[in-house]
């Protein structure tokens, strides 16, 4: 009876104990059941923030970092999504290349009261020298169950650069009065702006579309990848600067030289040079050509070199290089140097000619003694003259008084010339034709006669004074 109870017991227990196992493994299988169906329970790790998108450009370093909640004894993993590659698994790097890093760093929640479970721990992906294919997006994930993950994407900036291909040749060449494109292709990220300039003057020189009514205008710079120049000009003629730039530095340029070919032309500033002999003279002559020309000087048809008496000068235009001046300098002119001369230019598209005379100027001869010697003469006779007139003048002034001055006024009644000290109010005066014949010369003969009057008046009132004494 005893035996039966104990085995009875034992029974009891086994099932007890077998019951009890179901019920445990029962409640993990519902524990896991329940965290793929709701992630985010108290017993599982938990993102604190997405990871958000980083931005930097090539050469710099990115840094990714995925902060976690209640990580405990959970690994952290990043793999690359585009490709699916593996870069670390915890704190350990499983790509061989150096450029990437992980660290991980643990750090307590702003509440510093809760409890050690809530601690927070951030894994960080350092992407170092950053290449354009790293652009894209990386997955921070945990090795929960079910996975935890999420998502953080890499944009890798790019400084411009000016390609190859689709852009021009650092040389084009037109012919005056054609178009001409100049072509620039530039990739960045962002995509990089494009601006034309001038060179040297930085001023781009446009023209009307097939129209020549429509007036020559000048820009600062031009944007595009491509510079659409109709109807070249020679004043078009020089370097062109593309310059690419976006939001990363340094902006890079490409230098582009337009060639613009014509034919020569030659002209002279003055067609006529007059010079005296045995001095310097300059022979001018401005041509505008391109391509670059063969310059001559002649004279008869006969070459003229530098040397001796001669020297040739040819100078370019600092902007403007289609321009080139030559100068032919004669030292001490002679008499066989006088004639014309030919400026002659000639190149490839052609050939032009510009002449000029050269002639002769004759010194001015100074005076010679005899010449001057006659106008000495002349003079001294005029001043002498002018003196001998002066003289009797004063000597007349001497002599009369008031009272002779009014009676020698001259008078003609009935055409005859009388001298009285009053004049008869009723005596038409007359005027005498011969009396201001001449203006320079005073009337000698009338000065003589009022001499005579005066003396003669002067006596008679001595004579009465002497009388009286006696």
């Amino acid at each position: 009876m005893r035996v039966a109870r104990l085995l009875l017991c034992y029974v009891l227990l086994e099932d007890y104990s077998t019951n009890l196992g179901g019920a445990a493994i029962t409640s993990d299988a519902a524990r896991q059941d329940a965290s793929a169906t709701n992630p985010t329970l108290p017993d599982l790790p938990s993102f604190v923030q997405p990871i958000g998108n980083v931005t930097a450009a090539i050469g710099k370093e990115a840094v990714l970092p995925c902060t976690i909640r209640k990580l405990g004894n959970h690994k952290v993993g990043w793999i690359r999504v585009e490709d699916k590659t593996i870069l670390s698994m915890g704190q350990r790097t499983v790509t061989h290349s150096p450029r990437f890093l992980v660290t991980l760093e643990n750090a307590k929640s702003k509440n510093q009261s809760q409890s050690r479970d809530e601690e927070e721990a951030t894994s960080r992906l350092h992407i170092r020298q950053l290449r354009e294919a790293d652009r894209g997006c990386y997955m921070c994930q945990l090795n929960t169950k079910p996975m935890l993950s999420q998502l953080g994407c890499v944009d890798v900036l790019v400084p411009p650069d000016i390609l190859s291909t689709g852009t021009s040749e650092g040389e084009v060449s037109v012919l005056e009065g054609e178009n001409a494109t100049l072509s620039c292709k530039a990739s960045g990220r962002p995509t990089p702006r494009v601006l034309w300039r001038r060179e040297k003057s930085g001023f781009i020189l446009m023209r009307g579309l097939h129209d020549p009514l429509i007036p020559d205008f000048i820009v600062d710079n031009q944007s595009g990848e491509k510079l659409e120049l109709t109807r070249v000009d020679r004043r078009q003629m020089g370097a062109y600067l593309c310059i690419a730039k976006n939001e990363v530095p340094p902006a890079v340029s490409k230098r582009v030289y337009l060639r613009v070919n014509f034919p020569p032309s030659a002209k002279v500033p003055n067609q006529l040079l007059s010079s005296p002999l045995d001095t310097d003279v300059s022979l001018i002559c401005l041509i505008e050509a391109y391509p670059k020309t063969i310059n001559l000087w002649t004279r008869k048809e006969q070459v003229i070199m530098s040397g001796g008496r001669y020297e040739i000068d040819e100078r370019g235009h600092p902007d403007e290089e289609w321009k080139t001046t030559s100068e032919l300098k004669i030292r001490r002119l002679e008499k066989t140097d006088l004639g014309e001369y030919t400026c002659s230019a000639s190149s490839s598209m052609g050939k032009a000619e510009a002449t000029l005379r050269v002639y002769e100027i004759e010194r001015a001869t100074p005076p010679t003694r005899t010449t001057l010697a006659n106008s000495n003469k002349s003079s001294n006779r005029g001043k002498s003259k002018f003196a001998q007139v002066t003289t009797i003048n004063r000597i007349f002034h001497q002599m009369s008084t008031p009272a002779m001055q009014k009676s020698t006024a001259r008078i003609v009644y009935n055409k005859h010339m009388t001298t009285s000290t009053t004049v008869d109010p009723r005596a038409p005066f007359i005027k005498d034709k011969n009396l201001f014949k001449n203006h320079d010369t005073p009337n000698v003969k009338n000065c003589a006669n009022a001499k005579k009057l005066s003396d003669t008046r002067i006596y008679a009132v001595c004579l009465l004074f002497f009388l009286t004494l006696r």
